[in-house]
């Protein structure tokens, strides 16, 4: 089943208000930013790069920044970026996510697979940074990826469509166990998100119990991601909250 992890379900998500951020909007020139312990300083002068040139971020990855910054100013003091290797294998659809978890009604399989899908799986510019502190029992991700693909953008927004309503209460069959998955559209503000989608997979005290939030909105040429994910309390007012600040923080760089 997707999701069983941290990592995975963040995959997943398929997991959000700008507040006068300090970053500026031209991607070549970042200012000196509020980020969290673990993400990378952003260069902000020709200092900042051992050739004397000053290393130039692209639209994603400012964006995503800026997103970061939102994340800190609401307490998520630990973040991870996601590169390299990690980012390229994250651009690959995956496959097989059920692993032989039986769905029903069985039309709804193929639903919840392609609800494993990011932006970046689009192929070209993007970037992803995941925050956390440990105050909040939940784990979240913000990502930023140039749109190359409409056709698969609108496909999941589809997905998630389905989801909310012929699929928005599944029954999952591994082996001795049966889990509910459930969904239900998150309460935001007009404008907050184009695509949002809570889902609920399992009762609690369930071994496959899990909460996922995820925010999708796309601004120009660049579409943006925020996810929370955690074993519960995610229906919490304050998480999409949260995720429509992070992601329309993220936004305001694109373009």
């Amino acid at each position: 089943m997707a999701a069983r992890t941290k990592t995975g379900a963040l995959r997943t998500l398929a997991l959000t208000l700008a507040l006068g951020l300090a970053l500026a909007g031209c991607a070549g020139a970042p200012q000196a930013v509020e980020l969290p312990e673990g993400h990378a300083p952003l260069p902000t002068d020709a200092s900042a790069t051992p050739s004397g040139e000053a290393a130039e971020l692209n639209v994603s990855e400012l964006s995503v920044a800026s997103g970061i910054s939102m994340a800190a100013r609401l307490g998520f003091d630990k973040a991870r970026v996601i590169s390299g290797t990690e980012l390229t294998d994250l651009k690959k659809a995956p496959e097989d996510t059920l692993g032989g978890v039986a769905v029903l009604p069985t039309q709804c399989a193929d639903v919840i697979e392609s609800l494993n899908w990011s932006p970046v799986q689009m192929g070209a510019e993007g970037a992803r940074t995941d925050f956390l502190t440990e105050k909040i029992p939940a784990t979240g991700s913000v990502e930023v990826a140039k749109i190359t693909d409409k056709s698969a953008l609108e496909a999941h927004y589809a997905t998630v469509l389905a989801m909310l309503t012929e699929c928005k209460k599944v029954t999952l069959h591994q082996e001795t166990e049966t889990v509910p998955f459930t969904t239900e559209k998150p309460v935001l503000k007009a404008g907050d998100a184009d695509s949002a989608i809570l889902w609920t997979r399992g009762t609690k005290g369930q071994g496959m119990r899990q909460q996922a939030l995820v925010l999708i909105k796309a601004k120009g040429d660049y579409v943006g991601m925020v996810s929370f994910i955690a074993a519960d309390g995610l229906k919490a007012p304050e998480f999409s909250q949260m995720a429509a600040q992070v992601l329309n923080a993220a936004l305001t760089q694109a373009r």
